[in-house]
């Protein structure tokens, strides 16, 4: 091997507004893919004893904390762009700043580049990745001209250019002849008021000196590429737009666009470590906790398994709380009627609905506003001050069927602004919801929905023993002492909350199956 140790160059300083509302949250460095963060994916195709030099800008702090709390064992060089948004930023500024760090021969990664295949680090010569785009894209990239096969003769940077003989520079590239390039780079020739990286290609390209090497490239530099290529691994994109999951070498990642929300999740488990598991790393915007051995609860179609943990969750989770009467009230009207209201309105501007009188899989249903009005609030507000999980559903439960033993995951951080306790009814009807409506399955995208007019039909998977299930969670709800109609009446205000932080058409069918259901409760509650 001719290179012993590699060093790499990364370049996340840039803002990424092609990346549309995403840049408004996170660094685009960081957005998952299977996952995993782009710039862990890019990590792991060089070897782990590499040197990474990562040049920091918008979010710097994001990016720099992901790293440390995910590849805190590598050895990485931060270097932070003082300008990485105005005149005569851009690639080329950034990588000048890193330059103290590349006095040598290395690799250089744009921070939206992905491809399959492995990189051939045996070939000592500077190169260039390559890959064909179309005519009508073309004049987004940088296109080098190739010549007979293999050789770079010639560059168009944001100009137009077809293969052949043009191919799109994907933002990979070895820079062996270091010193030819920082030469080139020094020129301040800007594009559209941005120092670009062409100036050092051309330098090495006038050098003859300059490979050619096709990439099977994967572009998520825009929101829309990012989008398909996510498509590729889901069936059905159940994400949150303000929150990312990460799981990286036995280690599991949340992030959360508000801190606070971090800082919360991570209070709350530690008031309850018996049933959470132990996080052990905290970053900013991020926490980890090393990846627990287990298999989500949808995964288990046993009637006992679901019992135990019942009889699990009133010893170890739902502990008591002493709360006043008319604070437990005050907290359940914020939480269940005021968010409800504003989480309806939320839908309804996303997704352009009107609130109106539908025929929802066969049955007339009059306007949202109507059936809010026939609640009986007043019941729902007298809660059980507990200590709860808050988005208690199968997807949200481990088991380990070796040791017996349940654990919880992606709790709620609070109930209407108090971590340590909430609403006992609220984590019974989150389950008894997970029971009716599979989330699982839906990310399997099993579920219909079709809409003409102001009819609305939808269906979706259920498994063999859901009805079994909810029997089971109602008698044990009863024998307790605790109101049932309770449970079944905060199901469809659950579902009404959830519509609007959902992806088309689950949202929507969140929407008509709360609407539906919540009619059922309420014309069952007259009989």
């Amino acid at each position: 091997m001719i290179i012993n140790r590699a060093t790499v160059c990364i370049l996340t300083a840039g803002k990424g507004t092609r990346m549309g509302t995403y840049s408004e949250i996170i660094n685009k460095a960081l957005l998952p893919v299977k996952q995993k963060a782009i710039i862990s994916h890019i990590m792991d195709k060089f070897p782990k004893d590499s040197e990474y030099v990562i040049a920091l800008g918008y979010m710097k702090d994001q990016v720099k904390n992901y790293l440390n709390i995910v590849h805190g064992d590598r050895d990485i060089k931060f270097v932070e762009v003082d300008n990485w948004e105005g005149t005569g930023s851009g690639p080329g500024y950034s990588m000048i700043c890193c330059k103290l760090h590349l006095n040598k021969p290395f690799y250089f990664v744009s921070c939206d580049t992905l491809w399959n295949n492995n990189i051939d680090m045996d070939l000592d010569e500077n190169w260039l990745g390559l890959s064909t785009v179309s005519y009508e894209e073309s004049y987004r990239y940088c296109n080098i001209k190739v010549e007979h096969g293999d050789v770079a003769v010639d560059v168009l940077d944001k100009e137009a250019g077809t293969w052949p003989p043009y191919k799109a520079f994907i933002g990979l590239w070895y820079i062996k002849d270091h010193d030819i390039f920082w030469e080139g780079l020094k020129l301040k020739n800007f594009i559209k008021g941005e120092h670009q990286v062409s100036n050092g290609i051309k330098a090495l390209i006038a050098s003859r000196k300059t490979k050619a090497v096709d990439i099977d490239w994967i572009d998520v530099g825009d929101k829309g590429k990012y989008q398909d290529l996510i498509s590729k691994y889901e069936n059905y994109d159940f994400s949150k737009s303000n929150e990312f999951l990460y799981i990286v070498e036995k280690k599991v990642v949340k992030f959360f666009s508000d801190s606070s929300i971090t800082e919360k999740r991570v209070q709350k488990s530690k008031l309850k470590p018996v049933v959470f598991p132990l996080i052990d790393k905290i970053y900013g915007q991020f926490y980890g906790y090393n990846f627990v051995e287990g298999t989500t609860l949808y995964n288990y179609n046993d009637k006992v398994i679901f019992r135990n943990l019942l009889f699990w969750l009133k010893e170890h989770l739902w502990t008591n709380v002493e709360i006043n009467t008319d604070e437990v009230r005050s907290t359940c009207k914020k939480f269940y009627y005021d968010k409800t209201v504003e989480r309806i309105k939320l839908l309804y501007n996303r997704c352009n609905i009107a609130d109106k009188q539908t025929v929802v899989n066969g049955v007339k249903l009059g306007k949202t506003k109507e059936l809010l009005s026939r609640v009986p609030w007043e019941n729902l507000f007298n809660g059980i001050p507990v200590f709860f999980h808050g988005d208690l559903q199968f997807d949200n439960i481990l088991y380990n069927k070796i040791k017996d033993t349940f654990i919880l995951l992606d709790w709620r951080q609070e109930f209407g602004g108090h971590v340590e306790w909430g609403d006992l009814y609220y984590d019974l009807a989150k389950l008894y919801g997970g029971i009716v409506l599979n989330y699982d399955f839906i990310k399997l995208n099993l579920l219909y929905y079709h809409e003409t007019g102001n009819e609305i039909t939808f269906d979706f998977a259920q498994r063999f023993l859901t009805s079994d299930y909810l029997s089971i969670l109602d008698e044990f709800v009863i024998s307790n002492g605790w109101d049932v109609k309770k449970v079944h009446m905060l199901v469809p205000l659950i579902y009404l909350n959830m519509s609007p932080l959902h992806h088309d058409p689950f949202n929507k069918m969140l929407y008509s199956m709360g609407r539906l259901m919540l009619s059922n409760e309420l014309n069952s509650e007259n009989k």
